[in-house]
């Protein structure tokens, strides 16, 4: 064995990853990891099965379809492709909605690209189901330790972290699925590094589900051409001219790398999974106005003002006062709000063009307004646990003045879903897609996922032909 004298440099970023891709066995992750992994799976196609009809998801398809080959890795709106093209139609299908989960290691949609990257990618390379999910758990845990190494700084800039980060998370999920070595593991993260982007500007459209479909490609495609031989620097971080440099301001923390394996962002800071199908930054809000209304019976008629205090960020990313697609709807705090009003929560059922169309919602989004407080980042202790909260103001008619305060929302880390919450859910996506005894019975095959030795079968056909008719009637 050959000791590293104290004073050597570490080993460039991109290779230190590499080289933990390359060494990563299921038998290396704790069982509670496993947990949360698995869960990601199947809330991200349960997701992804609600979103393959949308418009986004079907324009990815239409163009999957179209430039890339024929191959072994599923579309959930019907048929085979390549590793990547099936990876750039699935995850933009998973986002598409913007239900799928988050974390704020980087303030990333991990599991959007992640899971449908690695599903594509271990069926490329005929794996099983502990195969897809240690490729999930590879790909989650290198975008997030990267993106911790970086710091949330680049979020609050303008970047769009999931795409931003995503492609490496791609990347890592494909070399690991692929079985590549630590040098070659490196080259595609570092390739994946050289051209990758996106920006928040694209929030409310569907371009922002499309981006990440782009970044999943690119990931994968980076994987594939590293494993054929591309060769990179594997400083693409550190060097002057690099990641760090150019779209972090230079901020990077090696030793953020130094917990792969030992420190699982998966738990830590974990994941937040959506109850509301709308961007996180409104869920506080949501839950506020939903439980002061129970407690104290208020009807929506009793309501004559609802005033949010939030933190910066979410008024960076609710910018749409007054929605006119159900895309912005998805970051409106009014929208969100007016709905926990009328309606008592916020499903997908509320996300269209009739609702948004509907006097009474329009009204009452009248009520709702939104004030940015500089101050709540000025406060640590209300920045960390507090960071997407909400304070809300109701003045009923009557005259009453009521306060509210919601650091986190259901279903967040601090918050948990219950397990029949989960499912629940999975089977409210699932089910718009393949009805309910499909999705209860893709629901019972997932959750035995490590008992699967091959991975065709474990979207049953039947299940991809419906949403395939459910596709092709959106079309029509």
């Amino acid at each position: 064995m050959t000791l590293i004298p104290d004073d050597a440099p570490l080993p460039a970023a991109a290779r230190r990853i590499g080289d933990w891709l390359a060494g990563l066995r299921r038998s290396d992750i704790p069982e509670p990891v496993a947990a949360v992994a698995l869960d990601c799976i199947v809330d991200t196609l349960g997701v992804a099965l609600a979103g393959a009809g949308t418009e986004p998801a079907r324009l990815a398809a239409d163009e999957a379809c179209e430039i890339y080959a024929a191959g072994p890795s599923r579309l959930l709106a019907g048929g085979r492709l390549c590793a990547e093209g099936a990876a750039f139609a699935n995850v933009a299908a998973a986002h598409a909605l913007d239900f799928d989960d988050n974390s704020y290691a980087g303030f990333v949609h991990g599991s959007a690209i992640v899971v449908p990257v690695a599903l594509a990618t271990v069926e490329m390379a005929g794996g099983t189901g502990s195969d897809l999910l240690t490729a999930v758990v590879a790909g989650a845990e290198a975008q997030y330790a990267l993106a911790e190494a970086v710091g949330n700084g680049v979020y609050h800039a303008g970047w769009w972290t999931t795409a931003l980060f995503g492609t490496v998370g791609a990347a890592a999920a494909g070399a690991r699925a692929f079985g590549l070595d630590g040098r070659t593991a490196a080259d595609a993260v570092a390739f994946a590094l050289c051209g990758t982007g996106g920006m928040r500007a694209c929030f409310g459209t569907g371009a922002k589900p499309l981006l990440a479909a782009q970044a999943a490609a690119n990931g994968v495609r980076a994987a594939r051409l590293a494993a054929r031989g591309l060769a990179v620097p594997h400083g693409v971080v550190e060097d002057p001219r690099g990641f760090a440099r150019l779209v972090a301001a230079g901020r990077f923390d090696p030793a953020a790398l130094d917990g792969l394996g030992r420190r699982w962002r998966l738990l830590d800071p974990g994941i937040d999974t959506k109850l509301y199908p709308v961007c996180l930054s409104a869920h506080a809000a949501i839950d506020a106005v939903r439980d002061l209304m129970v407690e104290r019976g208020l009807a929506a008629g009793d309501i004559r003002a609802v005033h949010c205090r939030v933190p910066p960020v979410v008024a960076a990313n609710l910018t749409y006062d007054r929605p006119a697609t159900p895309g912005e709807a998805r970051f409106s705090l009014p929208f969100a709000v007016a709905c926990a009003m009328l309606y008592g929560t916020l499903g997908l059922e509320h996300l269209d063009d009739v609702t948004l169309a509907d006097p009474a919602l329009r009204e009452a989004m009248e009520r709702v307004s939104m004030t940015a407080d500089p101050g709540w980042t000025a406060d640590a202790d209300r920045a960390r646990l507090a960071p997407e909260g909400a304070e809300i103001h109701v003045e009923t008619v009557r005259g009453e003045r009521i306060d509210r305060f919601c650091a986190s929302a259901r279903g967040t880390v601090a918050r948990p879903l219950s397990a029949a919450e989960h499912a629940a859910k999975f089977l409210t996506c699932a089910g718009r897609a393949v009805g309910p005894e499909g999705a209860e019975r893709l629901h019972r095959s997932l959750r035995r996922l490590e008992t699967v030795s091959g991975l065709p079968g474990l979207l049953d056909p039947s299940l991809t032909m419906a949403v395939a008719h459910d596709v092709d009637e959106y079309r029509s």
